[in-house]
């Protein structure tokens, strides 16, 4: 016999969490896009795909992000139907039990500090290549690089800590910068591959590198070549 739990109206619930109306549709936007850092993703990964696909790789990000729609739609549900801070954590406890929700809580945490303290250690060196210091820019392992990276880290800290509206506002300045300088590459190196005045080894954009039906033979070739 099933027992109806009574729910708490919206409006007694207790304040907890992320305060109402602090985030909108764009900064909404713009923290899940920045999350994803744009700009460190393609330098970390187009290398190895492009190195096991090569010319489908297009093919490839397409196809990805079909389950990244889906993975997308099914956290606006779970929104919709249980708007938590926890996210994974909470509802995979109150879906799965403590040890999935423990497990997807824990692997979340685990990336977000490998991956910030590779962030970092890359803003660092950038740091020292924007002001012509490339001896240490280019060292991955100083201790300079080390120092500007947890200055970073401190730093962004500190704007999360202030509140979330100004880590938005913030993350807004940056995207923006990134995204602007990512176009900028993409439409010089167009145009530079349209007038002949490419480097050397360029190619020709093509709609065949978007036919997934070619993956199969262009990772046999890779393979056959590096064999």
């Amino acid at each position: 016999m099933a027992i109806d739990t009574p729910s708490l109206p919206t409006t007694e619930r207790p304040e907890k969490g992320l305060k109402s109306g602090a985030l909108g549709l764009i900064s909404s936007t713009v923290v899940g896009v920045a999350s994803t850092a744009p700009a460190y993703s393609l330098a970390a990964t187009l290398g190895f795909v492009v190195a096991g696909i090569g010319l489908q790789s297009p093919a490839v990000t397409v196809i990805a992000f079909i389950p990244m729609l889906f993975i997308a739609y099914g956290y606006k549900e779970l929104n919709n139907a249980d708007p938590d801070c926890g996210t994974t954590f909470t509802w995979g406890v109150r879906t799965f039990g403590p040890k999935t929700g423990w497990m997807g809580g824990w692997a979340i945490i685990a990336a977000d500090v490998l991956v910030m303290a590779s962030l970092a250690q890359i803003a660092g060196q950038y740091v020292f290549l924007l002001f012509g210091a490339n001896g240490i820019g280019s060292d991955a392992s100083s201790g300079w690089v080390l120092l500007v990276g947890i200055m970073w880290i401190v730093f962004m800290t500190g704007i999360c800590y202030v509140g979330i509206e100004v880590s938005a506002n913030f993350q807004k300045v940056l995207l923006g910068i990134e995204i602007t300088m990512l176009l900028v590459l993409s439409i010089v190196a167009l145009v530079k591959v349209g007038n002949g005045t490419a480097p050397l080894g360029h190619l020709t954009p093509s709609l065949s590198w978007f036919n997934p039906f070619k993956i199969a033979s262009a990772s046999a070739f890779i393979n056959g070549v590096l064999l």
